[in-house]
C-alpha cells in the first residue's frame, strides 16, 4: 500500500529523537527536583513540574507514534497521521495550564509579596547546566521537526522552548533575591506567560488547518502543473490535504486522446508530474473523455 515504507521510516527517526529527548528531560527533572529540595524554593520546584510536563508529553509522543504509523486501512484509508497532529495540539493543553499557573502565582505575589530563599550560587549554576540542556533540546528537536515536518516535534520544541524561558526567570529571581527585590520576579513571570501563550496559538494555527482538512495547495498551481503534460485539455475539481508523514491530491483531467488506453498513460503522466512539483504524496487522477 501506497506510503507504507515512508511512513515507517518516518515513524522510527521520529520515534529515536523522542527517546533522546525523553533521556535528557528525566535528567532536567531530577535535577530540578535535587536543587528545589536543597533550596526548599516553590520556583525551582514549580520549574521542576513544567520539566516533568516535557517528559510526560514525550511518553504520550512516543505511545500515539503507535498508532499513527500504521498504513492506510480500509476504516481509515487515508492513514492514521492525525493522531500525532491531535497530539500536538494536546501539548497546547499543557501550555495553557502552564501560562494560568504563572499567572495566579505571579498575581498573588504582587497582592502578597512574600519572602522568597536565600541566594544560593551553587543552585544557579545547577540551574544554568538544566538550561543548556534545554536548549540543546529546544534547538535540536525543533531542527528535526522541520526536516521531518513533524507538527509533534515542533510542538514539543515549542514547550521545551518555553521551559527554557522558564528557567531563564527563576535563574534571574535568584539575582534579585540576592539583593532583596522580590517583586521583579513575578513581574517577570508574567511577561513569560504571555510568551508561552503565544507559542500555543503558533501550535495552534499549524495543527488546527490539518485537522480540519484545510487546503494543503493552491488548485490553480495543481492545475497549471498537470496542464504542462500534452495531452491534457483541462484540469479541475482539485483536492488536496496532508498529514504529517503523508500528502494527498485528487483532480479530474480531461483529455485529447479518446481511446482508453493512451487517456491512462496521460493519466500516469500526470501523476508523474505532480510529485516531482509538490513532493512525494499520492496523486489520484481521474480521467474523463
Amino acid at each position: 500500500m501506497f506510503g507504507k515504507n515512508k511512513i515507517q521510516s518516518y515513524s522510527r527517526d521520529v520515534k529515536k529523537i523522542l527517546i533522546v529527548i525523553l533521556v535528557l528531560n528525566i535528567i532536567v527533572l531530577f535535577i530540578k527536583i535535587v536543587a528545589g529540595i536543597m533550596t526548599r524554593s516553590l520556583s525551582i520546584l514549580s520549574d521542576a513540574a513544567h520539566s516533568g510536563i516535557d517528559a510526560f508529553n514525550n511518553i504520550v509522543g512516543l505511545f500515539v507514534l503507535k498508532f499513527a504509523a500504521e498504513p492506510p486501512d480500509k476504516e481509515h484509508p487515508y492513514g492514521h497521521g492525525k493522531f500525532e497532529t491531535l497530539a500536538a495540539f494536546g501539548i497546547v493543553v499543557f501550555l495553557a495550564i502552564t501560562c494560568v499557573e504563572i499567572l495566579q502565582t505571579s498575581i498573588g505575589r504582587l497582592i502578597h509579596p512574600v519572602n522568597l530563599p536565600l541566594f544560593k550560587i551553587g543552585v544557579v549554576w545547577i540551574l544554568v547546566l538544566t538550561l543548556l540542556i534545554n536548549i540543546f533540546v529546544w534547538i535540536y528537536e525543533r531542527g528535526r521537526g522541520k526536516l521531518l515536518k513533524s507538527d509533534l516535534l515542533i510542538a514539543d520544541a515549542t514547550h521545551t522552548g518555553s521551559d527554557v524561558l522558564i528557567t531563564l526567570s527563576v535563574i534571574g529571581s535568584q539575582y534579585f533575591i540576592a539583593h532583596g527585590i522580590y517583586w521583579i520576579d513575578p513581574v517577570v513571570a508574567i511577561i513569560i506567560a504571555f510568551i508561552i501563550a503565544r507559542a500555543g496559538y503558533e501550535v495552534v494555527t499549524s495543527t488546527v488547518p490539518i485537522l480540519v482538512d484545510e487546503a494543503w495547495l493552491d488548485p490553480a498551481n495543481i492545475s497549471k502543473s498537470a496542464m504542462k503534460i500534452n495531452g491534457v485539455k483541462s484540469c479541475y475539481d482539485i483536492y488536496s490535504r496532508r498529514s504529517p508523514s503523508l500528502a494527498f491530491i485528487e483532480c479530474k483531467i480531461k483529455v485529447v486522446p479518446k481511446d482508453l488506453y493512451t487517456a491512462h498513460q496521460i493519466a500516469d503522466q500526470v501523476e508523474g508530474k505532480l510529485r516531482e512539483d509538490f513532493g512525494d504524496c499520492k496523486v489520484t487522477v481521474h480521467v474523463e473523455p
